[in-house]
């Protein structure tokens, strides 16, 4: 449905198209540039790093329907309001919303919400972002199986429509000018595709099936899922858990995953891998997750603190099936314990007491015999990078933040392509 328009030049939304995405074009194509047509649109006002797809207000979008020709309803679901009632319940405009990280600048720092697939843009007659690429947790193109990419490795910048100048197009990084379309990103199989396209339907507000607690709503799935992200991502479990989840053939190693507690700091190929993980413990609930938990040592005092702030599908699987009578293991029982080791002919160092005792027992750790004597690891941030050039660590650093990585995690991923390819000789 198309309205009477007053500006010159009628520009539709695409296919999944972005507000910030048409805002943009729509402005070039009246000659200006978005900021432009932002004190056009809105006199008085001014864009500044202001987060079109979130905070389009109704007074812009009312104003952009009369004089564009398009219905208000078809701008507002172009924005990230299109998932108000399913991946969030409400927004007032200041808190971070799970799962649609902002994009430009926000909050006085760089925020890379902003993800593009280079084979789209590339196909594209006129390249354009699509209002799906703002969910983090849309790591994979579904079209190409590229993994997606949320900065312009020419400058790092984040990527962001209203950077742009007059004239120019949503395949240029709007900062350096580098064309994004020229980007080799990684594939993935078809097969882990299915954790996403799965979301997807969440999202457009398919209600996700939970075993014998039958099927929840949308919001109330996605605070469930965050919780289980979380504890893959960043819990101090995290690590056991990734290392029993992950295949044994992973690209990706479990101790290269950096711990970070934001959705969005993550890079694209580790949230897709997260993801993934978080996946497989939904599958099948309560069973899998339970059995994930009881593996590593996760009980209900380390997973839920207050039943009422998460979904009842959670704290009342971790109630019923991860209670545990807490064991404190004191001084007299490592030392009876080593004793009996040592008589054996066996070391006490903590892994063997561990396997006797059947619990962790970091406060006594200090109790066990150290397994080996060794050098201490570099202390410092950028420890794996000691006896390198000082030219070379400079490259490092520059090459690991224009990838999104932490530079343990580059530098891990380096070598092993590194190997790969000695290997193939």
């Amino acid at each position: 449905m198309y309205l009477p328009r007053k500006w010159p030049v009628g520009i539709s939304l695409l296919t999944d198209e972005s507000f910030a995405s048409w805002f943009a074009r729509i402005a070039w194509a009246h000659g200006a540039t978005p900021s432009e047509l932002y004190r056009i649109a809105l006199p008085g006002a001014r864009i500044g790093g202001v987060d079109l797809d979130r905070h389009a207000c109704d007074d812009l979008i009312f104003n952009l329907s009369r004089d564009a020709g398009l219905p208000a309803l078809t701008l507002e679901a172009a924005t990230l309001r299109r998932w108000r009632g399913s991946v969030y319940d409400n927004d007032d405009g200041k808190t971070p919303i799970v799962w649609l990280p902002p994009a430009g600048r926000a909050y006085a720092k760089s925020s890379f919400g902003q993800q593009v697939c280079p084979s789209c843009l590339a196909e594209d007659p006129e390249p354009y972002y699509r209002t799906s690429w703002r969910l983090s947790f849309y790591s994979v193109c579904t079209r190409h199986r590229q993994i997606m990419v949320d900065r312009c490795p020419g400058c790092t910048h984040p990527l962001h429509p209203s950077n742009t100048v007059s004239g120019a197009t949503l395949a240029l990084c709007g900062f350096c000018g580098f064309d994004l379309r020229a980007i080799a990103a990684a594939k993935v199989p078809e097969r882990d595709l299915a954790a996403q396209i799965r979301l997807l339907k969440v999202a457009d507000g398919d209600w996700q099936p939970m075993g014998d607690y039958g099927p929840i709503h949308p919001v109330l799935f996605f605070r469930l899922f965050t919780l289980l992200y979380r504890l893959v991502s960043s819990d101090r479990h995290a690590l056991p858990l990734r290392q029993l989840l992950m295949p044994p053939k992973s690209d990706v190693r479990a101790e290269a995953i950096p711990r970070i507690r934001e959705i969005d700091r993550h890079p694209a190929r580790v949230r897709h891998l997260l993801v993934n993980l978080a996946s497989q413990m939904v599958q099948d609930w309560p069973r899998r997750f339970v059995d994930a938990c009881d593996a590593v040592g996760l009980h209900r005092w380390l997973l839920v603190k207050e039943p009422k702030d998460v979904p009842f599908a959670y704290s009342d699987a971790v109630s019923r099936h991860l209670v545990r009578q807490m064991h404190h293991v004191g001084a007299e029982e490592v030392d009876t314990v080593s004793r009996h080791l040592s008589a054996a002919g066996q070391s006490p160092t903590y892994e063997a007491l561990q396997g006797i005792l059947g619990v962790k027992f970091h406060a006594a750790r200090k109790l066990a015999a150290p397994v080996k004597a060794h050098k201490p690891y570099g202390t410092h941030r950028y420890w794996k990078l000691d006896g390198v050039s000082p030219t070379t660590r400079a490259a490092v650093k520059q090459a690991a933040h224009k990838a999104g990585e932490n530079v343990g995690a580059w530098v891990d991923l380096a070598l092993q392509s590194a190997l790969k390819a000695q290997a193939k000789r």
